[in-house]
């Protein structure tokens, strides 16, 4: 909004005498032609920093409104009149010297319109250096546990550099001043040599001096010190990597049992030094003789050594793969370790984002931030099927079918690792890993940490550091700790209530929690979710700051949250590794929704549940395609995320949420993790089918082989009571059912439906129903008539939202109509 505000000022601005019919009046007054500029520049300047005034009034008002006191008024003054400022002041004198120069109001705004447009396009049109679109920088960020962290410094030197060409813009504007009824272009040439007088000659030299100093220091950091690549490169980079190493897609590697880590963290200068041991076993029939190892991107990956003798064959710097060849070949249930050096350390700045892994009082990576990867690494590739055919990749799947019997063998996750690591930091903070805390000291004036696991923990992982407060509870005989910025201790009782709650009825329902420890950290940034990595949880920032209700109508999102995180403990952890094939998102995503459903309605009752239902609906809402997947075959998170959990949910409420969570405790049992055979959805369909009656296999069917939505809605709602003193309703309802391809098509099916019919009390909540029954649903329009004792408000079909219903705010009508 204000940069349009600032293109309109900046117009009335320039325009304004000779709208006025005073241009000629101004001209003629005794004032240098800087003056006339810069004094709109200054007034515009003023207008600017008043709407910053506004925009912090009404944070502050906000605040006030969401019951926050911590106001930060200094942070508002950094942020608004600092930072935002700044970029502000330079599109106004960019607007005010496009004006000047264009000579025509509307065509002047026009100009600016289309320079604001490439601005905040530029990546559209082929360009993406901030060196070339005005006013641009690598960015900033802000968080309570970092601060603006690095960011600051890399975002002065291009706003000091963009400052320079601000200064030869108000050179170009004072040179082609209009002043006088003479407006003609040779005219104004003409005034432009004139005006060019010793003093404006000085200044933008200093201009020009400042533009080669700071942009050479710029291109010198962004470009000499760091690989600057455009979004295209990296596409390029991608698809070589596919081209060269992807015919070892299918290659049998070893995989990786155990990592060992002793690594250096030093905050103050955003480095890091690992040196680490990975563990191989050879799990495969065959008998293997080469090695591919992966590393990450912008480290020092070097000094690789193998308990065995061994010759690199590719050394694949560019691409970061490399290739080793055995002398023996290791044989199926041999092993050997792998000993590696890793040197993270940012070089200057680059031109886009900032080196945010390893910071003061906020550093995060994962493993595959930093760390070697064994075998071909898969989402190094482009995904999306049209740019992989404008790369000339060959056109595939999101996920390999289910019908591949050879991707059904692979894991989602391909390793089951067990892990130490020694980690040391700066004195002041403390660092958190995967494992049990096994020991803490101090050497050397820094603190270390040594952190064991106690059964495998999959593939991924994440290591962070910094001036943490800890809260530590039990639940049986599970070690729980919570590690959080000291200011973000709001939600900590909360948290704490979630993860006793989960582990008690994960462990009942569907077996034993593997770990003897669960570990949640706050990771410093944004975000106001939550990750699990197995025996570990991170939340955002934001996550911290909520302020849920918790009423019996209101919706605990962190304490749902975190249900959530918990039940990955089962799914997509140490106990269930999906095959990598459609559906296994599924298995994932979907399982863990359901089961923080049944946490949530256990600790909150049925309201927040319903909200929380509503809540997955309302993705519905929006405009999407009905072209989707099955969830069988699920490729995509708004699949795993949304209706997977509505299915599950749905299902439940039909044959018993002990059903369901028995059919899923079979599946658990019948499937270890990382063992083949590995499961996938046709799995748990097969579980759901055997509990579920025969009845009610068309809504299996519905749900999860087809792509099913309903249409349904009340029509009518009528009221009598009859002489026994009861009330007889009668409602008019209508319903359709339809299935869509993925091609979209619709097709209509004959409906003979399950569906609950309910009526209520006026003040009273869906978990209070007057009566709430199924009832025998046909297609089309139909008459439905029940008696009950006491007069309802309001009433209709799936009042609860079991079914997916594209449309709900018509399922229900009032008794006024």
């Amino acid at each position: 909004m204000i940069p349009l505000l600032i293109m309109y000022f900046a117009g009335e601005l320039v325009w304004r005498e000779r709208d006025a019919g005073l241009s000629d009046i101004i001209d003629a007054a005794p004032v240098p032609d800087w003056a006339l500029l810069s004094g709109k520049f200054l007034g515009l300047t003023l207008t600017i920093v008043a709407w910053m005034v506004l925009l912090m009034i009404g944070g502050i008002g906000m605040q006030l409104h969401l019951d926050y006191h911590n106001f930060e008024i200094d942070l508002y003054l950094q942020v608004l009149f600092g930072l935002q400022l700044a970029d502000y002041l330079l599109f106004a004198l960019l607007a005010l010297v496009v004006h000047v120069m264009a000579n025509q109001k509307y065509i002047g705004y026009l100009v600016v319109l289309l320079l604001y447009s490439f601005m905040a396009f530029s990546s559209h049109f082929g360009v993406e250096h901030p060196m070339l679109i005005f006013g641009a920088d690598p960015g900033w960020w802000y968080t309570d546990m970092r601060g603006f962290g690095p960011t600051l410094g890399p975002w002065l030197w291009f706003k000091l550099y963009w400052v320079a060409w601000g200064i030869l813009l108000a050179v170009a504007g004072r040179l082609l001043w209009v002043r006088g009824s003479d407006q003609r272009l040779s005219y104004r040439i003409q005034s432009a040599k004139r005006r060019f007088t010793p003093s404006t000659i000085w200044i933008a030299t200093v201009g020009v001096g400042f533009v080669l100093t700071l942009g050479s220091f710029i291109f010198y950091n962004t470009n000499v010190r760091n690989e600057y690549l455009t979004t295209a490169d990296l596409l390029e980079k991608k698809a070589e990597y596919e081209r060269r190493y992807g015919q070892y897609l299918q290659t049998p590697h070893p995989q990786l049992t155990a990592t060992r880590l002793h690594v250096e963290l030093y905050p103050d200068r955003q480095e890091a030094v690992i040196r680490g041991t990975y563990t191989l076993v050879n799990k495969e029939a065959v008998s293997l003789d080469t090695i591919h190892i992966g590393s990450a991107l912008g480290v020092e990956f070097r000094e690789v050594s193998f308990s065995r003798p061994a010759v690199g064959v590719v050394i694949g710097k560019k691409l970061h793969h490399h290739i080793y060849r055995l002398n023996q070949p290791l044989q199926p249930g041999g092993s050997f370790q792998v000993n590696f050096v890793v040197y993270y350390k940012p070089h200057g700045f680059r031109h886009s984002g900032t080196n945010d892994l390893v910071v003061e009082n906020g550093t995060y990576f994962t493993n595959y931030d930093l760390l070697p990867t064994i075998g071909y690494q898969r989402h190094r590739e482009i995904m999306d099927a049209v740019v992989r055919k404008k790369y000339t990749l060959p056109a595939r799947p999101v996920l390999p079918s289910l019908e591949d019997q050879q991707a059904r063998k692979k894991p989602f996750s391909t390793d089951q690792t067990t892990f130490e690591a020694i980690v040391g930091t700066a004195q002041d903070e403390v660092v958190v890993a995967p494992g049990k805390l096994l020991k803490t000291w101090t050497e050397g004036g820094r603190c270390y940490f040594h952190y064991l696991t106690d059964a495998p923990i999959g593939s991924e992982y994440a290591i962070l550091s910094g001036k943490y407060a800890v809260r530590e509870s039990q639940w049986n005989n599970v070690a729980i700790r919570v590690y959080y910025h000291p200011g973000h201790a709001r939600n900590i009782d909360r948290m704490l209530r979630s993860v006793q709650a989960s582990l008690a009825y994960y462990t009942a329902q569907f077996g034993p929690y593997p770990f003897g420890h669960l570990t949640v950290v706050e990771r410093a940034g944004p975000g106001a979710g939550a990750t699990a990595d197995a025996g570990i949880i991170y939340y955002g920032e934001q996550y911290a700051l909520m302020n849920p209700d918790d009423s019996p109508d209101g919706f605990d999102l962190p304490y749902y949250i975190l249900a959530h995180e918990v039940a990955h403990q089962w799914w997509g952890m140490a106990r269930l590794t999906p095959a990598y094939v459609e559906g296994a998102g599924v298995l994932i995503e979907g399982l863990a929704v359901y089961s923080g459903m049944q946490v949530l309605e256990r600790s909150y009752g049925e309201g927040h549940l319903q909200r929380y239902v509503d809540f997955l609906h309302s993705f519905y809402e929006m405009p999407r395609s009905g072209a989707t997947a099955t969830l069988l075959r699920a490729n995509e998170e708004f699949l795993y995320y949304r209706k997977g959990g509505l299915a599950l949910h749905a299902l439940s409420k039909y044959i018993g949420k002990e059903k369901v969570n028995a059919a899923l405790r079979r599946l658990l049992q019948k499937h270890d993790a990382g063992e083949v055979p590995l499961p996938a959805t046709p799995d748990l369909y097969r579980e759901l089918q055997n509990i579920t009656p025969d009845s009610l296999h068309y809504l299996l069917h519905d749900l999860f082989e087809q792509n099913t939505y309903w249409r349904l809605k009340t029509k009518q709602l009528a009221v009598k009571q009859n002489k026994a003193g009861s009330w007889q309703v009668t409602m008019r309802v209508q319903a359709q059912k339809v299935i869509v391809d993925r091609t979209g098509h619709e097709k209509e099916v004959p409906m003979e439906d399950w569906l609950e019919v309910g009526l209520y009390e006026e003040g009273k909540g869906t978990s209070e129903p007057l009566y709430l029954r199924m009832h025998r649903i046909r297609s089309g329009e139909q008459t439905i008539q029940v008696t009950v004792p006491r007069t309802p408000a309001r009433g209709g079909i799936d009042p609860n939202h079991l079914m997916i219903d594209l449309r709900l705010d018509d399922n229900m009508m009032h008794m006024d109509g």
